[in-house]
């Protein structure tokens, strides 16, 4: 069989379905509708059975329980997949998703494998939601981009066109995360498997009629998931690592640098005894950086040349102190920002932050710029489904 097939999830919909599947045969009068109702006590899968006995392009998939919305579109793609339709669409049955967006996306597919309705590029946008809300979600977005090595602007959106091919190499059914969190994963399949995906602008609407599926579980299963898959990724680990590699070193200077300035180099009894601490606690915050970053975050990196990497990683991060007092520099001198809370965003928020940026980038491209070669056995071990 071919033709589109319009995945809706139901879970006490009883006010929403039927005007959610008339919107939909009005925006594209042959596509048909599968309702995969999760026991609605409300009522909503009888109803939707009715609809079904009245339109043959309606069809239900009931099952059992409540399992959540992720198990009820892995359900549903299984469906329409073993029913051969070549384009599916994911869509939510309260109307947040406006069918009117639905040919744009299906057109999409004509170019990609996955269309995704955008609410975060230009000409997207929400309607009803709080700034709280918006900020969860572009918040979550950012997030699982980050982590995830993701391009896509609307990451957690769940309205969604998908070829049969590309739906078959994303394997929905290997996936078993709920809400937000199964529709990053999707997205990420389809970005590990090679899939070209498209971002449609649209209007994101609040629900009418009934209650939110949304709850603090769901953002936090999607919270925690995405950190752990984001670990699994070299560069957000390099980058975690470094960032407490450098708080250890932090800590080795400011607790060396004040114990010695107390006691045995105190100016008090030591001349130019708190330069001697300030040297000595550098020495060792950069010696401990060296270590963490040697042994932890760039292990797969280090050098055999232990003299030379010690050379290259001692000029390394001279260039982000440098980077540092320039920062102050050019706030102190040039802006004329010379009060001592300006210098101190300036030299130790600003500046750190850009001096630690550019050690990152100097250590990983530079130090640290060639991997360990992988043997055959890690090689088959790290590519494995």
């Amino acid at each position: 069989m071919t033709g589109t097939l319009v995945v809706i999830p139901t879970y006490n919909e009883l006010d929403n379905l039927p005007d959610i599947i008339a919107r939909v045969h009005a925006a594209v009068p042959d596509a048909e509708v599968l309702v995969v109702d999760d026991a609605s006590p409300d009522g909503t899968g009888d109803l939707a059975d009715r609809l079904a006995a009245a339109d043959p392009r309606i069809n239900v998939l009931h099952r059992a329980d409540k399992e959540g919305l992720g198990a009820a579109y892995r359900a549903g793609f299984a469906w329409g997949l073993a029913r051969d339709y070549d384009r599916l669409v994911e869509m939510d049955a309260d109307g947040s998703h406006d069918p009117a967006h639905l040919p744009a996306l299906l057109a999409a597919l004509a170019h990609a494998d996955v269309a995704l309705g955008s609410r975060w590029v230009e000409g997207g946008r929400t309607e009803g939601w709080p700034l709280s809300r918006r900020l969860l979600s572009r918040g979550g977005s950012a997030y699982a981009r980050f982590m995830l090595g993701l391009s896509e602007r609307d990451v957690t959106g769940g309205y969604r066109a998908y070829r049969a091919g590309a739906l078959r190499a994303i394997d929905p059914g290997r996936i078993d995360s709920q809400g937000y969190s199964f529709q990053i994963e999707m997205l990420w399949r389809a970005s590990t498997t090679g899939q070209r995906v498209v971002e449609v602008p649209i209007t994101f609407v609040e629900r009418v009629h009934g209650a939110s599926k949304m709850s603090s579980r769901i953002v936090i299963e999607a919270m925690a998931r995405v950190t752990t898959w984001g670990l699994q990724r070299p560069l957000v680990h390099q980058i975690l690592a470094f960032l407490v590699v450098g708080g250890v070193g932090f800590v080795v200077d400011v607790a060396t640098f004040n114990l010695l300035r107390l006691t045995v180099l105190s100016p008090d009894h030591v001349h130019g005894g708190a330069l001697i601490a300030k040297a000595v606690s550098t020495t060792l915050a950069i010696a401990a950086n060296w270590i963490g970053n040697r042994y932890w975050t760039f292990r797969d990196r280090r050098r055999t040349d232990v003299a030379r990497e010690g050379i290259e990683f001692l000029l390394a991060s001279a260039l982000g102190g440098l980077v540092a007092l320039f920062t102050l520099g050019v706030s102190h001198y040039v802006l004329g920002l010379r009060t001592p809370l300006a210098d101190n965003i300036s030299a130790n928020v600003i500046g750190l932050a850009l001096a630690s940026a550019v050690r990152f980038v100097a250590y990983r491209q530079w130090v640290y710029a060639h991997p360990k070669p992988t043997t055959p056995a890690v090689l088959a071990a790290t590519t494995e489904p």
